[in-house]
């Protein structure tokens, strides 16, 4: 079986999905970057095939960088938003509210029902680098000891009365 394979490349992490040709996922991974985005996607991308897994040659990429990855694997380079609110349209079409969080910038998404479906309906984005971006609460979660991916949004969520943060 081939399996089509999605990318994001972000100032923080690399995330790759690999679906079949159902676009049902298969894996997911996310790998941090640590300023090497290029070097972890190649290294990804052949731990992907020493896995045994046969690309199919369509491949998607976005984020930060995006543009360029897409130029290097002959991919299509697809605008963060419109990949976002595309998958929540697939995935999730009953979400009407999407968040994301970046380590760059930071996306709020409006979704809206039409035709049975979810459609992109708005967005708007913060304007200032590092103004309430996902890369100031990875750093404080680092100062605290926690894992950002299985432990701050469970401890958030289990907060009485959180703290404001100030952003811009």
């Amino acid at each position: 079986m081939k399996y089509h394979i999605g990318i994001d490349i972000g100032s923080i992490s690399v995330n790759t999905v690999l679906m079949d040709g159902n676009s049902r996922i298969i894996h997911d991974y996310y790998d941090y970057c640590e300023g090497r985005p290029y070097n972890v996607l190649l290294n990804r991308l052949k731990q992907i095939m020493s896995d045994g897994f046969e690309l199919s040659g369509l491949a998607a990429v976005t984020g930060t960088g995006g543009k360029i990855a897409a130029d290097l694997l002959n991919a299509v380079y697809v605008n963060e938003v419109i990949a976002q609110s595309t998958a929540v349209s697939q995935y999730y079409p009953h979400v009407r509210t999407v968040i994301e969080m970046g380590g760059e910038d930071s996306k709020l998404i409006f979704m809206e029902e039409k035709d049975n479906t979810s459609v992109l309906a708005d967005f708007c984005m913060n304007s200032l680098c590092a103004a309430g971006t996902g890369s100031f609460l990875d750093q404080q979660a680092k100062r605290l000891g926690i894992s950002i991916i299985n432990e701050f949004g469970e401890l958030a969520l289990k907060s009485v009365n959180p703290p404001r943060i100030a952003g811009r």
